[in-house]
């Protein structure tokens, strides 16, 4: 065994979730597809016996996300998508990111040894500009930033990833929960910045968690520099039947989005006892005791599946408070009219 990879630690985070009535912890998608049993009619026993080839997908994720087909890079997955771009443009050096943060940031940063530099948030939840380029240095290699931010949600504007930009270092621009912000890609950038990539996902917004398909965007030189190390068959048949039915029947997946949206706004505004913290993302935090204890009394009650902040299992503190379990509670439609919401209340 490699002897760095002992000072590494994984949290194994798997729940059951057939015992639970509702599952708000990962922002998946447990609203049902309307036509899903349409989509099933187009499966065959092929799908599940040939080996996927993916050039018509590419062209179908090139028409509908406004891309070349170049300047795709599939993956199993977004969060290989971010292990394949350490891979590619990391020698041990520095990546930068913000702390807390999706965790498979810092693991693969320290998988393949670079020194995994975090920047804290600051008491409003935003993340320093000026405290990300001042920590730039010549051994920097990789800079990596979720907008909006995972998990404390703030969005980062054009202006402000251009000037991330214009330091040269190449750059992950993790773009996983863009579509609840309703504000468009930076991905057009990258023909400006040729250190520019970005990520995307069919896990959130699109509802295919479970499908795990991923996909990130750069200039076609970048996109020859990942594909060194693509996996043999990035995802299955059955996935990409379901994600070009997804991107074909579009509708579905921006209704539920403007729902999240909208449910949240909502949920926010019943919620005024509590300390919420709101954010560009499919969830809120709130607390308003010491503990939680009632709101953890109450979801076990109700089998609600949520993630308590400090809770085994969990990765981060709200920064800057001292309250224990902070509830994150993933956001889905008609939420509000829920009983375990109206005892909570």
């Amino acid at each position: 065994m490699k002897k760095h990879l002992k000072d590494i630690k994984r949290i194994q985070y798997s729940v059951d979730k057939s015992n639970y009535n509702y599952i708000l912890d990962q922002s998946e998608r447990t609203i049902h597809f309307p036509a899903f049993q349409k989509f099933l009619q187009t499966l065959n026993q092929e799908d599940f016996l040939l080996y996927p080839s993916t050039d018509n997908f590419k062209l179908k994720i090139s028409e509908h996300f406004g891309v070349k087909t170049n300047e795709i890079f599939l993956c199993p997955g977004s969060e290989i998508g971010i292990k394949s771009v350490i891979e590619a443009f990391t020698d041990g050096g520095r990546v930068i990111s913000s702390d807390p943060s999706f965790p498979m940031y810092k693991i693969y940063s320290e998988l393949y040894q670079c020194e995994f530099f975090g920047i804290p948030h600051e008491k409003d939840y935003t993340i320093s500009m000026e405290k990300i380029l001042s920590n730039i240095t010549h051994e920097t290699e990789l800079i990596i930033l979720a907008n909006p931010n995972s998990p404390m949600g703030e969005y980062k504007s054009v202006d402000e990833i251009r000037i991330l930009l214009e330091q040269g270092v190449p750059t992950l621009i993790d773009e996983a929960y863009i579509e609840f912000t309703n504000k468009d890609s930076v991905q057009w950038l990258m023909h400006e910045y040729p250190n520019l990539m970005v990520l995307r996902t069919f896990s959130k917004a699109y509802g295919a968690g479970g499908c795990r398909v991923g996909m990130v965007f750069s200039n076609p030189n970048n996109i020859e520099i990942l594909s060194k190390f693509r996996q043999c068959y990035e995802v299955t048949n059955v996935s990409i039947k379901w994600c070009e039915f997804l991107m074909d029947n579009y509708e579905y997946v921006d209704s539920y989005i403007q729902d999240i949206i909208q449910e949240k706004k909502k949920l926010i505004s019943l919620m005024k006892n509590f300390d919420i913290i709101d954010s560009n993302l499919s969830w809120i935090h709130f607390n308003n005791e010491i503990d939680n204890a009632d709101t953890i009394r109450i979801f076990d009650k109700h089998k609600v599946l949520a993630k308590f902040c400090t809770l085994p299992g969990f990765y981060y503190d709200v920064p800057h408070d001292d309250r224990k379990n902070w509830c994150r509670l993933g956001i889905q439609p008609n939420i509000t009219n829920q009983q375990f919401i109206k005892e909570l209340l």
